[in-house]
């Protein structure tokens, strides 16, 4: 199967950089690259959903969509509202063992191509992003559905942090400094 570039979503639970157990102190949990993708009410999810459809036909035949329709953990999820993300939203998990690329949508000058983002406070729970996944099927444990691997992340535009986090320009006024304040001693 080949990536799939999702709709514009809202970053949650971004850890792109570094990766992380999802329970964390399990010790036979693999540590993994992941995010959530939260999609806006009313975003066209058809090409995910036939892209997962296809996954399934390809691994298991005539019942594959069955299997993909049946599964026990959900895909594309519709619950987010339980777990705060507005109304009618739906939203996906995804993972991978390899570290994503993470680009801006703006090009580098220097190449020409998307510039790369290192830093991972650029990143943050909210901002909006679009992403290349790749679907595969799993069959664990009677556990049997598809899911998508996480490929790669573009930064599409800013959004409202989801975190509630402050840059700290922010929460603190400047002022001008003075020599009456003893700074001027310091130096």
């Amino acid at each position: 199967m080949s990536n799939i570039i999702t709709p514009v979503a809202t970053l949650s639970y971004p850890s792109l950089f570094t990766p992380r157990a999802a329970m964390p102190g399990n010790t036979n949990q693999e540590a993994k690259y992941q995010c959530t993708l939260v999609f806006a009410p009313g975003t066209d999810l058809a090409a995910l959903n036939e892209a997962a459809k296809a996954c399934a036909r390809e691994k298991w035949g005539d019942k594959g969509e069955v299997i993909y329709r049946n599964q026990k953990n959900k895909t594309l999820r519709t619950d987010g509202e339980a777990k705060g993300y507005p109304e009618g939203s739906v939203f996906m998990n995804i993972n991978s063992k390899q570290k994503p690329g993470v680009v801006s949508k703006f090009k580098d000058p220097l190449t020409g191509k998307a510039r790369i983002i290192t830093d991972p406070m650029e990143m943050y729970a909210g901002c909006q992003v679009k992403v290349s996944v790749r679907p595969f099927a799993y069959d664990t444990q009677g556990n049997k559905g598809v899911s998508f691997g996480l490929q790669n992340v573009c930064k599409v535009g800013e959004g409202t942090r989801l975190d509630g986090h402050k840059a700290a320009q922010d929460e603190f006024e400047g002022q001008e400094p003075e020599a009456a304040d003893g700074m001027d001693d310091l130096l």
